[in-house]
């Protein structure tokens, strides 16, 4: 499959590299594209952002390792990453977090070897993933100068393909399509609350799925 072999191509450079973390992102034992989908390893993820540009601040990281239908909390992890920018004061109104907060941060550096971690032969699991995807990306190229790969599935996508044709942009954002599925309504805007909303969302759309359903259904290529 060409996903497969594109993936593994580009991790190549890291299975060498200097870096431990790099390294065993590199080596790291990724579950095969035929795997179940209640069987995989994931990582929920949601980064709240200094608006949508394509080069907007990281303000925030959540995220959530999980397992199938299983889900553990103690194994959450939310950081605020220091920013010293100029904030966009629209998307401060949205998820609160000022420049003085932003200044008290955790080194951005930290944060995504961190996140790199825990993502560590998982597959990210976001909603609307491809603004994760890129953020992530962008900030390892800018803090060690590499190209990560990264495998994800993307609940909105999902929802898509599972309820095709719902009138409106927003009926599929996360919070209604949580509410299909009888799931509760959090509060957003949260990096680590929406990680967790999004592993429940996914947990709840697999249910829905036909029992032998796997990762080459529903990974973005």
């Amino acid at each position: 499959m060409f996903a497969n072999w594109r993936f593994e191509r580009a991790l190549r450079p890291l299975k060498h590299h200097a870096n431990p973390t790099l390294k065993s992102f590199g080596n790291a034992d990724w579950p095969d594209r035929s795997t179940r989908l209640d069987e995989a390893p994931y990582l929920a993820l949601d980064f709240e952002l200094d608006g949508l540009s394509k080069d907007a601040h990281l303000l925030q990281a959540g995220w959530l390792p999980f397992e199938g239908r299983n889900i553990a909390l103690c194994r959450a992890q939310s950081f605020d990453i220091r920013s010293d920018a100029e904030l966009n004061a629209k998307a401060v109104t949205i998820h609160g977090i000022g420049e003085q907060r932003a200044a008290r941060g955790d080194k951005i550096s930290n944060v995504i070897e961190a996140l790199i971690n825990s993502l560590s032969g998982r597959i990210m699991i976001a909603h609307a993933a491809g603004i994760e995807q890129h953020a992530l990306q962008r900030a390892a190229k800018a803090v060690f100068g590499v190209s990560l790969p990264v495998r994800c599935i993307c609940t909105l996508r999902l929802e898509r393909q599972i309820h095709p044709n719902l009138v409106g942009s927003e009926a599929y954002r996360l919070g209604p399509s949580r509410e299909r599925y009888g799931l509760p309504d959090y509060s957003a805007h949260d990096a680590l609350t929406d990680a967790i909303a999004a592993a429940e969302l996914f947990q709840a759309q697999i249910s829905r799925m036909p029992a032998n359903s796997t990762l080459a259904e529903v990974e973005a290529a």
